[in-house]
């Protein structure tokens, strides 16, 4: 398995999604979670008719915040020590993209 990516909550009321990744070192840097997550955000804005779709990454993992950096997604702010990974406490970066904005980078 090279990796998994998914919705990982649905926020029907709000309009709101999250999508959620991981990827295998011997798979990253091909361009594959980029592609993976347009997918998932054409999919959110065009067929689940969200209004915004959220990423939230480790702030000191360069490469999975490169992810919504590449996409276009603007840094909202950081939830300090919001994930338990590891061992210890990290804290996430939140990017967010409107579908109004996604329509625009199309």
């Amino acid at each position: 398995m090279a990796g998994q990516i998914g919705y990982n909550r649905l926020d029907w009321e709000n309009r709101t999604t999250e999508i959620g990744y991981w990827l295998a070192a011997e798979f990253q840097g091909r361009g594959l979670m980029t592609a993976a997550c347009r997918k998932l955000i054409d999919y959110a804005f065009d067929e689940l008719k969200m209004n915004r779709v959220e990423i939230r990454c480790a702030a000191a993992n360069a490469r999975s915040r490169a992810v919504p950096e590449r996409l276009g997604f603007q840094q909202d702010g950081i939830l300090r020590q919001a994930e338990w990974l590891h061992d210890t406490f990290v804290d996430l970066v939140i990017y967010s993209m409107l579908a109004e904005e996604w329509q625009r980078l199309r």
